[in-house]
């Protein structure tokens, strides 16, 4: 529950993000960033939502993709533009827009995509803009294509629950200290998928669970449902 407070403290020096953040999550966040990393092939046309400082898009670049990067924030993106003029071949496969999660729809309209990818950003959303987002990306997907979700997400056990809940409380203080803003982890995803027409095809748990990377696709499909994964 701290993972989101702490990442937008460490926002603050961009340039130390990635490396900051892999240290909170003891090591998580890098793999998860390999994990999606896998997703990605030649020729493939990818959006990184919350693309942040760049690591995953120039890694993406590297395996041949063509990759759009979307994120609200100007001192991440300047990073991010500082590392691409270190690598000029790859300036060629990366389309950056400085814009917010409810902007996309609107921006890339015209535009469809193999993958989609969202790490870490979700939470950061309100509930309204987190739905419409969810949504929009269904409809960016070319057919076969994915949306790859990796977040801090509210458990769906009860007693689970009731530990966050406490939890919640405890680090509210501190957390709204560091961030002056409310936020939580991912709450309401199962109604937010099945309202833009996805399902969960799979899961990997990270971090005890207090992490997890999903894999959506476009409608009923012979997999597991949000529910049973």
């Amino acid at each position: 529950m701290l993972i989101y407070g702490l990442m937008k403290y460490v926002e603050s020096v961009p340039l130390r993000y990635d490396k900051v953040m892999n240290v909170l999550t003891l090591g998580r966040h890098g793999q998860a960033r390999e994990i999606l990393l896998n997703e990605v092939k030649a020729g493939m046309e990818v959006l990184d939502i919350g693309c942040g400082t760049g690591v995953f898009a120039l890694a993406a670049a590297e395996k041949g993709a063509k990759i759009t990067c979307v994120d609200a924030s100007a001192s991440m993106l300047r990073i991010f533009r500082q590392r691409i003029s270190q690598r000029p071949d790859l300036e060629p496969s990366l389309d950056i827009r400085e814009c917010g999660a409810a902007s996309i729809g609107h921006v890339l309209k015209d535009r469809r995509f193999d993958l989609v990818t969202a790490s870490l950003m979700l939470g950061e959303l309100p509930a309204s803009v987190r739905t419409h987002t969810i949504r929009v990306s269904g409809t960016l997907l070319k057919d076969g294509g994915r949306f790859v979700v990796c977040d801090e997400f509210w458990p769906r056990n009860p007693f689970l629950s009731v530990v966050y809940h406490l939890l919640f409380w405890i680090f509210f203080i501190p957390n709204f200290l560091l961030t002056r803003t409310l936020i939580q982890p991912v709450k309401g995803f199962d109604e937010d998928i099945s309202s833009a027409g996805l399902v969960i095809a799979k899961r990997y748990s990270l971090l005890m669970g207090a992490m997890a990377i999903l894999w959506l696709e476009p409608g009923a499909t012979e997999g597991c449902t949000s529910r049973a994964c």
